[in-house]
């Protein structure tokens, strides 16, 4: 499908859309059935692409509605308290529109809470019999919803005549994430109800809505660098930065979550405790922290100005 896209974007319509928004997170699902050794459940995957995705849309629409109210009145001072940190100006008028802190608002804090719980309700269709089952009805609520975002996002950009292509390349290789972080909610919201600590839960909780909220961020940041700094790029530039970080966070993300799945699998905590002072956890952390310097290097190369401040 990404060979498709890119190659030859014009004959790409509507079948490289649908087997790219569908066929990466399918594929997901199917890996993870076989490390489990379950089947994959499909009552979990139409509830997360039909309970979860209905929430996300009725609780977006209401949360824009009051930010934009309130955030509105707040812009000017935002403008003003930039300026006085002696920001690049571009970068100054595109954080200080309420339009960004809307953005920023909807899909860092909002879309992570009310997706997650959405897809949890999704995975309860699955009535899960056990930890395996539960961890494998999250990760499809995930997979369920994933498609149906992925394809919305690609029609509306084709919609609009925004770069589709690029748009769904992105949302490929950044697969895992749902799936990661509905699979952990789910598992521990299951293992509350079955006498696991309140603590578990709000920690696992708080794990899986903050990768979802780290990997919406990343996004965010790059497109508001790459509006902020347009006159210096070109939207290839920006293309290659958001698709080079995408395809580092979403290697990340793939492998945390066979290590997740491997976890699970073999009955040990599936979200290990990440201070321990084990070689692999601080190999991880160490990828982690490199991979975080990837887009502020494209940003330097891509965008001069951001080095020099203009």
């Amino acid at each position: 499908a990404i060979a498709w896209v890119t190659a030859d974007p014009a004959s790409a319509l509507p079948g490289a859309l649908i087997l790219g928004s569908a066929g990466v997170p399918l594929a997901v699902l199917f890996a993870i059935a076989g490390r489990l050794k379950i089947e994959p459940s499909w009552p979990a995957l139409v509830g997360g692409a039909t309970i979860g995705v209905g929430i996300a849309i009725a609780s977006h629409a209401v949360v824009f509605i009051f930010a934009y109210t309130f955030f509105l009145g707040f812009a000017e001072a935002g403008s003003s308290l930039l300026e006085a940190l002696r920001i690049d100006p571009r970068l100054t008028t595109v954080l200080g529109s309420p339009w960004t802190i809307l953005l920023l608002v909807e899909l860092v804090v909002v879309a992570p809470l009310t997706e997650e719980i959405g897809k949890a309700l999704g995975a309860g269709l699955a009535r899960p019999s056990d930890r395996v089952h539960a961890f494998m009805a999250g990760a499809a609520a995930g997979v369920g919803f994933a498609i149906v975002e992925n394809a919305l996002y690609a029609t509306g950009a084709l919609w609009a005549s925004y770069p589709w292509e690029a748009l769904l390349i992105g949302r490929m290789l950044g697969g895992a994430i749902h799936p990661l972080a509905s699979g952990i909610v789910f598992v521990a919201w299951w293992q509350y109800r079955n006498g696991a600590s309140a603590r578990s839960y709000v920690r696992n909780f708080a794990i899986g809505t903050g990768v979802h909220a780290l990997w919406n961020g990343a996004l965010v940041a790059l497109t508001v660098s790459a509006t902020a700094f347009e006159i210096e790029a070109t939207a290839a530039d920006a293309t290659v930065a958001s698709l080079a970080y995408a395809g580092a966070f979403g290697a990340i993300a793939t492998a945390a979550l066979w290590i997740v799945t491997s976890n699970v699998a073999d009955g040990r905590d599936e979200v290990p405790e990440m201070m321990a002072l084990d070689g692999r956890v601080v190999a991880g952390w160490t990828v982690l922290a490199a991979s975080l310097l990837l887009p502020v290097a494209v940003l330097i190369v891509a965008f001069p100005g951001f080095r020099s401040g203009g």
